[in-house]
């Protein structure tokens, strides 16, 4: 029988927590047990491929380290050679739309962030906090994202033990 990968992650999780995990009086192991459905319970919406959502990524990355590899280079600073064939090969809307090449934008923005870092004090104070400030939204926005697919009431039968009040 053919079962969707969200489906089958989810009756493992809850046979893990309503079968498994009520039998087993050690603290210690059905904690153990609690944070196998934690993992599980995340997995599920990050294992399914979503090539909107990637190519969003990639997008944002790609312009991010444009814009920052930009005020640098205008502002004397070289930056590597690797973060240059990336600027030169990666034009705007040709975005290839893997996770592979998500990777690699992801590498190229901490190369362009270190950039940053190592040559900010060139900058002018406004640009430096305008170039700043891409950065931290960028980073922000990404982060919203992973925060909006955490499942926190998986996370709070983590901290609770057998014989206290569930929290709400």
């Amino acid at each position: 029988m053919f079962m969707s990968a969200q489906d089958y992650l989810q009756r493992i999780s809850h046979a893990l927590e309503h079968v498994v995990a009520p039998q087993i009086e050690s603290e210690y192991l059905r904690g153990q047990v609690l944070a196998a459905v934690f993992l599980l319970d995340q997995l599920v919406d990050r294992i399914d491929y979503k090539p909107d959502l990637i190519q969003q990524e990639i997008q944002n990355a790609c312009e991010t380290i444009r814009m920052v590899a930009s005020v640098l280079m205008e502002n004397g600073a070289s930056p590597p050679d690797e973060l240059k064939h990336f600027l030169k090969e990666v034009q705007p809307g040709t975005y290839e739309s893997s996770l592979e090449f998500r990777n690699r934008c992801d590498a190229m923005l901490s190369m362009a962030i270190d950039l940053f870092y190592a040559h900010r004090n060139r900058l002018d104070p406004s640009v430096d906090y305008e170039v700043e400030g891409v950065l931290l939204e960028h980073l922000n926005t990404v982060a919203s994202r992973d925060v909006g697919m955490h499942k926190f009431s998986t996370s709070l039968k983590l901290l609770q033990k057998k014989d206290q009040p569930k929290l709400s």
